[in-house]
């Protein structure tokens, strides 16, 4: 049947079964006005949420059946033993850490507690290095290269014992403290002025890069002793835009 609101003209759909007495007041739902549908002398307020019909000259919406039960109060949510769970997880993974450790023990080419924590004192130290005052710049010509920036000086062995492999790095800056450019050698790879006068850039660069120095002057280094090292920079940017130059040791090994 189709129910319209006295107040506000409203239509709306109500099915007669879904009324318990002949007579019955429903509320509007969309203006709340409460008016009586039926002509018994029962009367009964009953709540109605219903869809608004339509008219042919009206845009049709969809229908939902209307609801006269009133809802059951939600239910609390339960909340998850966290605390149990928690307890319950702790000696999961403690068991599981026992058997991976009986595991990694046990297992070949595996070492022991003593040998790691060896093995980890052994890395922690490093050879000691470190660069003299006697550092000294400059800048040379090179018959094939040009114009190449020179720095000359010696490092020394401060650790306890002998050491081998000595690398060092130079960077140059440029006006903006930014790294220009930047180059490595090997300590002990001594070179005159006049060899880096004639010398190509091929045969500096592979003087810098002998390993052990000339004649073995960069390895099994005693301690307290000082080895010289020279550093070769070409194909320089425009001079006005350098500031400043750095070296620094990058590595060393114990024998």
């Amino acid at each position: 049947m189709i129910v319209t609101c006295e107040s506000c003209s409203t239509k709306f759909r109500l099915d007669p079964n879904r009324m318990k007495k002949p007579k019955s007041k429903v509320r509007c739902s969309r203006c709340g006005h409460v008016f009586v549908v039926g002509q018994s002398e029962d009367e009964e307020l009953i709540q109605v949420d219903l869809s608004e019909t339509t008219t042919d000259t009206e845009q049709k919406k969809p229908f939902s059946p209307p609801s006269f039960s009133t809802p059951a109060p939600a239910q609390p949510k339960k909340r998850l033993p966290v605390r149990k769970l928690i307890l319950w997880s702790v000696p999961v993974l403690l068991v599981l850490f026992g058997i991976y450790w009986l595991v990694s023990q046990k297992g070949p080419g595996t070492s022991t507690g003593a040998d790691a924590e060896k093995a980890a004192s052994a890395e922690a130290q490093q050879p000691s290095v470190t660069i003299l005052d006697s550092t000294q710049a400059y800048f040379l010509e090179n018959s094939s290269a040009g114009q190449i920036f020179v720095v000359e000086g010696e490092v020394s062995n401060e650790s306890q014992k002998p050491i081998s492999f000595i690398l060092l790095e130079g960077k140059l800056y440029g006006r903006d403290n930014r790294v220009a450019q930047s180059q490595r050698c090997f300590s002990g790879n001594v070179m005159t002025r006049d060899e880096l006068h004639k010398l190509s850039i091929t045969d500096i660069q592979n003087r810098m890069m002998n390993r052990e120095g000339k004649e073995l002057m960069n390895v099994h280094i005693a301690p307290s002793k000082r080895v010289p090292f020279v550093l070769v920079f070409q194909n320089l940017p425009e001079l006005d835009a350098l500031s400043d130059y750095s070296i620094e040791v990058i590595s060393a090994k114990f024998d």
